[in-house]
């Protein structure tokens, strides 16, 4: 048997700047369960909240309105772990992340998601016992913002130049999980941020579910679509062994630890 994937999102926040594309990245806090000092994007679970028509009266021009309930959860969450506030008109202070979407009603704000673009969709492979459903998107700013991390999920955020952060991460500076470096060299493999929102609105989006090999001392590695020997593996049922091992492997640059695709928040 296996665990369904909870539906959850992730945001990219970038802007352009002279020297290339500048991304936001937070730390993952201490606290947490996963990854802990793993430098992600902002992201989480979609809430029933996210489901509730009168948050969607505040998304404005959404591409598809199938995908409301996830981009609702991205700003959301994007709001409680950073403090950044993609609303227009830009009037609620950073610092105030209560009751997100019932605050920005009261302030007279919306989302607007012109300026987001879906573009990846993760799914945790099945034999882990936490799995999630990730829609990835892309949202387009005119500069760095003032992020106030909140402490408890994140300890640190900043916008790099995703150059710079794919650099950090190969010399071993910042430990990034391998859904965050593939998403990271994707931007990177554009001239500009204009580039990237409309490359990926032309794109279908595929699903992307990797597979584990675990042998039997516990090692493994995530073994993506495409990769030799994805064919002669299953989607199998949970293996609590999986997730032991993913949290004991930091990752050696050849295997990929199942942990980068899991997260409990």
């Amino acid at each position: 048997m296996t665990v369904a994937p909870r539906p959850s999102a992730t945001i990219c926040v970038v802007y352009q700047a002279p020297a290339g594309i500048e991304v936001l990245m937070v730390r993952r806090s201490a606290k947490t369960r996963f990854m802990p000092g793993a430098w992600v994007f902002p992201g989480g679970i979609v809430d029933a909240e996210d489901h509730d028509p009168a948050v969607a009266a505040i998304i404005t021009n959404v591409e598809h309105p199938v995908l409301l309930p996830w981009l609702a959860a991205a700003f959301r969450e994007l709001v409680e772990e950073t403090g950044i506030w993609l609303i227009d008109p830009p009037a609620i202070s950073g610092a105030d992340r209560s009751n997100v979407f019932r605050s920005a009603m009261d302030n007279g704000s919306v989302f607007p998601a012109d300026r987001t673009a879906y573009f990846a969709n993760w799914i945790t492979p099945s034999m882990l016992p936490v799995r999630f459903d990730a829609r990835f998107f892309l949202a387009a700013v005119d500069g760095a913002m003032e992020s106030y991390p909140d402490g408890d999920e994140v300890d640190a955020a900043e916008f790099v130049n995703v150059e710079e952060a794919l650099r950090r991460s190969a010399a071993g500076e910042w430990q990034v999980p391998f859904p965050t470096q593939r998403t990271l060299a994707q931007i990177a493999a554009f001239d500009s941020v204009d580039a990237a929102i409309d490359g990926w609105r032309s794109r279908p989006v595929i699903s992307v579910q990797p597979r584990i090999r675990l042998d039997a001392d516990g090692p493994f590695e995530v073994v993506m679509p495409g990769d030799p020997g994805f064919d002669d593996l299953t989607d199998g049922p949970v293996d609590p062994d999986a997730l032991r091992a993913a949290n004991r492997i930091a990752g050696d640059g050849v295997g990929r630890p199942a942990e980068v695709l899991v997260d409990e928040d």
